[in-house]
């Protein structure tokens, strides 16, 4: 087992859900797509998914949890329209919160080549995050002669995971392929211990599958620390297969996590000068249906950050680290277009500003790539997007002079909280709204120190979020920010550069601030750039990407808090059909129709 000293982000389990009686380590958020609340405990102690996330932890106890369930309390399978719910979850709040990693531990299905399913959208756009997307290939083998993987685990975006028997073979019921697998991982009695101290085997390659999602949180993070940037899937794999031990059967290898840890932090590249970019756009848009218009800010087919618009025209910032001195494509991708009930939705870009250059849309070096990213229906640019697609400024290199480094930045909030219902009071901190960290917090004042890394010489929006505010059984659950303190500039919350913006951060609901939030919502500090001094050393190395959007959030970031839950009495787990999800409203993404099909988790288990 390989641990990382250093955050690894966080990780996503798709699956039945988490039990007390398991691991949960750094629960981050929850929600459960069957029942359509936010709680994902179960009374079967050895659901499914608890062990899943049990194992993650066990390999890489830095990540970040977040447990999205889509299935029965009885663990008896998931509808494909559950799973794509979870995964649009996934791509919308991948950047907010730090998602490295997505495990899915379902089976279904025996496909012999590559093949596309409901969810193939979702996993296109997760791997252009670079949010890689790791899938079990399933326990239906017949020792090989039939090469076959599960449906999910055959798409091309993602990780298919065979399970092997940890010494170069296979168990007879291990579903591989040598066109289709990527990687193969032990599968067998693999060892879980829950928090009784009672150690379990489990066989599958459900349990194949995690190993190779610690490996990918743990290899992001080693690779941001050397680059700034993330692996992309081919990356990854390509790193997997080079540190990787072969098996018996040509065409297959087994995870080598330490080999492959290793391997990056003895291929450091050469530094290069980076420049922290802010592109603004101007935009404003023609909703149909009662949706406005929504576009995704990508620099050279990575994507940056997202906005919603409306059809007053406002300016939309986000900020970035770019190799400095050298050409890149800013791209403004508008993908919700849609006509509904004779209404054209429409997107109409005004102009695109990139580190104080004015570009507009109309310029010679504007294109207009309509529907897909691929360079086949290209025309000059123009404002009105009347169809789904990209507008493409190709940005000559002085538009990105080199920079310093980012500074090290660190942000201490003392506070206290009363609590409600046994449950105390949460909040996230973020900054130009990308979540930095979290903190549950008592009765009494405390301090709460997180760090990061900004653009330099930059003013930033400190934002401390209060997310779970209730009243329960007449106790009135409360925030109190005392002081934050940003680089040892303390802050009063009650300052002349504080707001309190009430529910979402919109800027909708803005007071003077406060000291107690008596509601959700959110203290921002307005942090002058001062208090953001470039080290004094420059380095390319090492620089963190921040994506923020001007214009708020239509959701407000929800991240539950892990309650200590009593213990239940276990339930027969039982595999039973899974119910039928109700429809996706019409107009929320653009999915061909496909019959649902019914992963069911894969799971023998045996007590030590």
């Amino acid at each position: 087992m390989s641990n990382s000293s250093a955050s690894a982000g966080n990780v996503v389990v798709i699956d039945s859900g988490l039990s007390s009686a398991w691991n949960t380590g750094r629960l981050v958020y929850q929600h459960d797509f069957y029942g359509n609340d936010n709680d994902v405990m179960v009374a079967n102690a050895n659901t499914h998914g608890a062990l899943v996330t049990a194992e993650i932890l066990e390999n890489a106890p830095d990540v970040g949890i977040i447990a999205l369930k889509v299935m029965p309390d009885d663990g008896s399978g998931a509808s494909e329209a559950n799973i794509e719910k979870a995964l649009q979850w996934v791509v919308a709040n991948a950047d907010a919160y730090d998602i490295r990693a997505v495990n899915l531990s379902l089976g279904g299905g025996a496909q012999t080549t590559a093949a596309t399913t409901a969810i193939s959208d979702e996993l296109a756009a997760l791997a252009a995050k670079r949010v890689l997307t790791v899938a079990a290939a399933g326990n239906s083998g017949d020792g090989g002669a039939t090469q076959s993987v599960s449906s999910y685990s055959a798409d091309v975006n993602q990780i298919c995971v065979s399970a092997s028997t940890g010494d170069g073979a296979f168990p007879s019921w291990a579903q591989r392929s040598a066109s289709l697998t990527d990687v193969c991982a032990d599968g067998t009695d693999v060892r879980i211990t829950n928090l009784a101290g009672v150690t379990y085997t489990a066989n599958g390659s459900s349990f194949a599958a995690p190993a190779v999602t610690a490996a990918v949180a743990q290899a992001q993070q080693a690779w941001m620390e050397q680059t700034g940037s993330r692996l992309t899937q081919a990356e990854f794999l390509d790193l997997a297969r080079s540190t990787g031990k072969a098996m018996g059967t040509a065409g297959y290898f087994e995870l080598n996590t330490d080999a492959l840890l290793a391997k990056i932090a003895q291929s450091a590249p050469v530094p290069t000068a980076q420049s922290g970019t802010t592109i603004t756009v101007n935009a404003s848009g023609a909703p149909a249906g009662g949706v406005n218009a929504h576009f995704k800010l990508l620099v050279d087919g990575k994507t940056v950050g997202q906005a919603t618009v409306d059809s007053a025209a406002k300016d939309y910032s986000f900020t970035t680290s770019l190799t400095a001195d050298q050409a890149h494509k800013v791209q403004i991708q508008y993908d919700n277009d849609g006509f509904v009930n004779g209404q054209d939705r429409n997107l109409f870009v005004n102009t695109v500003t990139i580190n104080g250059t004015a570009h507009n849309p109309a310029a010679a070096n504007v294109t207009y790539d309509k529907g897909a990213l691929d360079g086949k229906d290209v025309v000059k640019g123009q404002s009105s997007m009347w169809w789904g697609g990209t507008l493409v400024v190709d940005a000559p290199a002085k538009d990105f002079p080199a920079q310093a480094a980012p500074a090290g930045a660190t942000v201490t909030v003392n506070a206290s909280g009363a609590a409600a219902g046994g449950v105390n009071a949460h909040f996230n901190l973020l900054v130009d709204g990308k979540a930095i960290g979290g903190a549950t917090v008592g009765t009494a004042a405390k301090d709460f120190t997180f760090t990061t890394s900004l653009t330099a010489d930059q003013a930033h929006k400190v934002q401390v979020q209060y997310d779970n505010d209730a009243v329960v059984n007449g106790q009135d659950r409360s925030l109190f920010v005392n002081k934050v303190t940003i680089n040892g500039h303390a802050v009063a919350p009650t300052a002349a550069n504080v707001t309190y913006d009430k529910g979402a951060l919109d800027g909708k609901d803005v007071v003077k601030g406060q000291a107690g939030l008596w509601w959700n919502g959110t203290l921002v500090v307005d942090a002058d750039k001062s208090w953001f001094p470039a080290p004094g050393t420059a380095s390319g190395t090492g620089a963190l990407a921040s994506a923020l959007s001007a214009d708020g959030q239509d959701t407000v970031w929800h991240h539950l808090v892990a309650q200590g839950l009593e213990a239940a009495a276990p339930v027969q787990d039982v595999h039973g059909t899974a119910m039928a999800d109700g429809a996706l409203p019409a107009d929320f993404y653009a999915h061909a129709a496909l019959p649902d099909h019914h992963p069911d988790p894969l799971h023998p288990l045996e007590t030590l």
